[in-house]
This record gives C-alpha cells, sequence and structure tokens, in this order.
C-alpha cells in the first residue's frame, strides 16, 4: 500500500551527475534513491507581479523516492552508511504530523526494516494527520509524549545518544553529517542546470529552516559547485532549536565528513546562509496567517506548498518582495513531499490511547476551516511583516463603537463595487454595519474585523498588489474582490460576507431605495402624501390575512394591516 520506490540497492551506488569537482561526489555511499535532477518551475507571471527579474522553484517534491521532498535526498545517503545501513530498526522521533517520520516509514518500507517513532502533539491540520496516518500505517511501533517537554524529560536519549533501546538513532529532520552531504550534491545538480541554462544564477535562494541539515547542505554544495549565491534560511523553529550558530556547525561537520570521503571540501567555501526569523508566528508546527497567504499564493501557479516550513518560507520571500529586500533573481527550494500519502483505514487503531484520546478532545479542527482562515487573520498582514493601518484620511464625525476608522474606509471603499446603486455614501454603509455589530457576539465581531483585515490587506499575497485595498483605483478594487470569489472555497466565503455586510448597510438607507425602484417599508400615513406608494401598497396584506406558513386558529388574532 506504500507504492514503489523502485530498485533499491545497498551500498554505494554512483549517482549521474557528470559535473562537480570531482567523480568522487557521485560516488558517496548511497540507496540510488535521486536518480535524477528535481526540475526548475519557472514562474514569470509571479515574478513580474513581485517586480523580481525571475522568479524560480526547485521542484524536490518531485523527486521519485520516498514521495518526493528533501528528506529523499537526506535518507539516500544517511541509509547508506554505518551503523543504519545493517540494522533491522532505527529509533527516530517528531511531532506527530512529521514529513522526517512519514519519510523514515516510506524508507523502512522499501528496505524492509522498522521504525521507532516517539511522538509529541502539535496543532491537528489535514496535512498533519496524513503523515500521522501514514505513520501509524507503515512498519512502525508509536510512543506518544504531550509535548517536546515531555520527551525531553523522559526520553533525553533520544537527543542525546547514538543508540537508544539497542537501535541506531535517526536525530530529528535526519540531519547528521552524511544526510546535510547528501542534500549538499543537490549544489551541483543545480549547477548543472544553470549550466545547461535551465536558470540564471539566482542571487538568493530561499529555503525553509527547521534542523538546519538542508540549509547547510545547500549552503555548502551551492559553494563547493562554484554557484555564486546566498541562501536565505527563513526560521520554522524557535532560536533555542536552531540558530545561525548551528547551521554554521553542521556545515563543518559535513565538510569534514565529505574530505574523510574523499571529497575535498572546506566549511568556508559554503555560500553565506542569512537567518529570517519573521515567519515564525506562534512557534512550531502553528500556520501564520502569512503561510496561509503564501500557499494560496503558490497553490494559483500550480505549485503544492504547506504551512508549517515551507509556507512560512515563502512568505518571507513574499515579505521581501513587497518591502523591496528581495534580489532580481531568485529561486525558492521546495522541500515539501507529495499528496496525498496511503493509509490503512483503520490505522488510528495503532496510535496510543493517549494520542488518540488528545486527537478527540484537540481544539484545533482538523481541517483548515474559516475560523482558521480569518482567525489566523488570512492575509491580514499577506506578504507584510507589520499591518498597514495607518495612513488613512481623517474621518472627524465617525463615532463607530466597533469598527475602527481604517474598517469604516474598507467599508466605503467596496461599497461602489458591491452595492449596484450610486446613490449611497459609503461611510454612511459602514455607520449601519457598525451599529448592526454592537449587539452582536464579541465572537462575531471579531471575525468580521479579520474578514476586513483579510480583505484590506490581501492584495498583497492574494491579490499580487503593493498597494491595500483602500488605495486600488475602483477598478482593481472590482478585480480584486472578484478574483476572490472565483477562487471558490474559504475565499469566496470571504467575499460573500463583505458583500453581505455591504449591502446591509445599503439598504438600510432610504438614499438607496429608489435606485432599486423601492418605496420603502412605511404606511403612507408614515411617509406623507409626497411619496409614491404604488410599489409598497403590493406588500400589504389584507387585514384578517394570516402569514401562509400558519394553520388558521380561532385563537389567531386578526391582522391589523400591514406587512406580515
Amino acid at each position: 500500500m506504500f507504492g514503489s520506490l523502485g530498485p533499491v540497492v545497498g551500498g554505494s551506488v554512483a549517482l549521474h551527475l557528470a559535473m562537480g569537482p570531482s567523480d568522487k561526489l557521485a560516488a558517496l555511499p548511497s540507496l540510488g534513491w535521486v536518480k535524477r535532477p528535481s526540475p526548475v518551475t519557472s514562474l514569470p507571471d509571479l515574478a513580474k507581479h513581485l517586480r523580481l527579474g525571475a522568479l524560480n522553484v526547485k521542484r524536490d517534491d518531485q523527486l521519485d523516492a520516498l514521495h518526493g521532498g528533501n528528506k529523499a535526498r537526506k535518507l539516500d545517503v544517511l541509509l547508506a552508511t554505518p551503523p543504519f545501513k545493517d540494522a533491522p530498526a532505527w529509533a527516530s522521533l517528531g511531532a506527530i504530523g512529521s514529513g522526517h517520520l512519514a519519510a523514515c516509514t516510506a524508507a523502512a518500507h522499501a528496505l524492509g526494516r522498522r521504525v521507532d517513532a516517539h511522538l509529541f502533539f502539535e496543532p491537528l491540520s489535514n496535512g498533519v494527520l496524513e503523515n500521522l496516518a501514514f505513520v501509524a500505517s507503515g512498519p512502525t511501533r508509536l510512543h506518544y509524549y504531550g509535548s517536546r517537554l515531555e520527551l525531553w524529560l523522559r526520553r533525553r536519549a533520544l537527543l542525546t545518544s547514538t543508540r537508544i533501546d539497542g537501535m541506531p538513532v535517526i536525530p530529528p529532520g535526519g540531519t547528521l553529517p552524511p544526510s546535510v552531504a547528501g542534500v549538499a550534491r543537490a549544489g551541483f545538480e543545480l549547477a548543472e542546470q544553470i549550466r545547461e541554462g535551465v536558470l540564471e544564477v539566482p542571487d538568493v535562494v530561499y529555503c525553509a529552516l527547521g534542523t538546519g541539515g538542508t540549509v547547510a547542505g545547500l549552503a555548502l554544495g551551492l559553494g563547493l559547485a562554484g554557484v555564486k549565491t546566498e541562501v536565505r534560511a527563513v526560521a520554522t523553529v524557535e532560536r533555542w532549536i536552531t540558530s545561525a550558530r548551528t547551521v554554521r556547525s553542521q556545515i563543518t561537520a559535513a565538510a569534514r565528513w565529505l574530505s574523510e570521503h574523499g571529497v575535498s571540501a572546506k566549511a568556508e567555501q559554503a555560500v553565506p546562509v542569512h537567518v529570517v526569523r519573521n515567519q515564525l508566528g506562534a512557534g512550531y508546527g502553528v500556520p501564520t496567517a502569512q503561510s496561509l497567504a503564501a500557499v494560496e499564493v503558490l497553490r494559483q501557479e500550480g505549485v503544492p506548498i504547506e504551512t508549517v516550513y515551507t509556507g512560512k518560507a515563502f512568505a518571507a520571500l513574499l515579505a521581501d518582495a513587497a518591502a523591496g529586500r528581495a534580489p532580481q533573481r531568485v529561486l525558492f527550494w521546495n522541500t515539501v513531499r507529495r499528496s496525498p500519502l496511503p493509509h490503512l483505514p483503520d490505522w488510528r487503531e495503532k496510535l496510543p490511547a493517549r494520542l488518540n484520546a488528545r486527537i478527540d478532545r484537540a481544539a484545533s479542527p482538523v481541517r483548515v476551516g474559516r475560523r482558521v482562515i480569518l482567525g489566523g487573520g488570512l492575509a491580514a498582514l499577506g506578504a507584510v511583516a507589520v499591518a498597514r493601518v495607518t495612513g488613512y484620511p481623517a474621518l472627524p464625525d465617525w463615532t463607530g463603537t466597533v469598527l475602527a476608522r481604517w474598517e469604516a474606509h474598507v467599508l466605503a471603499a467596496a461599497t461602489p463595487v458591491l452595492a449596484g446603486v450610486s446613490s449611497v455614501d459609503g461611510l454612511v454603509v459602514a455607520a449601519n454595519v457598525d451599529r448592526f455589530l454592537v449587539p452582536m457576539p464579541q465572537a462575531m465581531q471579531q471575525e468580521i474585523h479579520q474578514l476586513l483585515g483579510l480583505v484590506e490587506h490581501g492584495t498583497t499575497p492574494l491579490g499580487l498588489r503593493l498597494s491595500r485595498f483602500t488605495n486600488l483605483p475602483p477598478d482593481a478594487r472590482e478585480a480584486f474582490l472578484l478574483s476572490l470569489n472565483a477562487r471558490g472555497g474559504l475565499m469566496a466565503q470571504a467575499f460573500r460576507g463583505l458583500r453581505d455586510l455591504v449591502l446591509m448597510g445599503v439598504y438600510q438607507d432610504a438614499a438607496a431605495w429608489r435606485g432599486i425602484g423601492y418605496g420603502g417599508p412605511w404606511p403612507k400615513e408614515v411617509l406623507g402624501p409626497e411619496n409614491d406608494h404604488a410599489k409598497y401598497e403590493g406588500f400589504r396584506a389584507p387585514s384578517g390575512t394570516a402569514p401562509k406558513s400558519a394553520a388558521p386558529s380561532r385563537t389567531a388574532p386578526k391582522s391589523a394591516g400591514g406587512p406580515t
């Protein structure tokens, strides 16, 4: 049920690179899982919108082995070296949705081995449950800990020892010198694609920074291959787990390992690495507004990423582009695995009882729903690092109780696009909406705040415009709102939510009634003789008429006239 990974050969397998300083790099210990370069996808339209000279994506998600992803490069070399190559089982650790553990499970299946997987909890999502189901369905034995701290306190040896319970330990992310060297070969792979004219030398390479092995490998490999660039490593874990110093030590250890295996390498040859720490959000495993928006941007380009690692890395790219900090030629290294992963229908029966109970009572929804999108403010900041809630024209008469001044401007800007009539003042609409929201529950008010933030600031990550919604010309505002609706799903829900707010505010204003040919819901004695009551009379029920949905009753009071 795991599918075929192709022929697996133990020992040293020559990886066809046809490049590099020496054939010795191609002859490193390997299982032969990376037989061909991952493709490069060019995104010229997105590059133009972001004002970049070129934007390319290195598609490690298209690697053949282990369902793709950067772990195929790591495990290809690591599992061909002692003590892993001859061990009947390995121990490793990660979050319940760990892509690393999913790759170890696929590798164990391919090689006829077993994995002791030590798991700690993380917020639930579709991707987390998909990885967990895959791991539980494979040749694994699962151990559960409620948090990283609990794992550290109960099984510290997983992080400090090379063996546990008689099994060699694969550390988090599989990051050891051989696996870093496996990623370093990708630097020569990219150099060959540059020589073949697939892409130009990138000024900068964006990559997610987790345990650091992929970043360290790319920096060393690109430097050894003579690709003059830099790596922007976007932190997806806390500083105490991975720092710039950690990455440097991993480069040094990998260079030493390569030298020991006949490949001349020095740490000083690695390209510069700059760690970016403004995308972590609430912490490891927790999507951010920016990462959710980044996933949506690349989804429109046909490139899959996820919210915890690659989404945060691409969000950093978007933020740099919006702020003018991105160089002209940019390469994004996509390290995500392919989806979906297969699993057994009864996979949950294999989970430890405590983990099953935690999943059942988890507050996080098992899918990304409206509250996750709006609760995170999906792109309320978008690709912008700081909320843009300043610089709005003054509104001396604005006395909103629920809505802020900038939110009144958003509703006013949306009114001409969505109202369908030109006789209404957008700020009157905003005041009507504000009055409607006053008695509403705080949770609903909060969702409206987040909805308006999505519309105002989502123009950058979702509409690829540097200006916020209220600064766009009317035709661009309409185009952006229609694009939200065209995306379907949650984005269409956001569009409809704004539309309904605007229309509710419009139709509370008598100035809009004549534009739609409606005289208003008032009897003639209130409106006075100067008003046209002809259309309104059709809405009045004859005296004594019961509502159509109500059964006649001898005790029902007679209607006194007027609408029913």
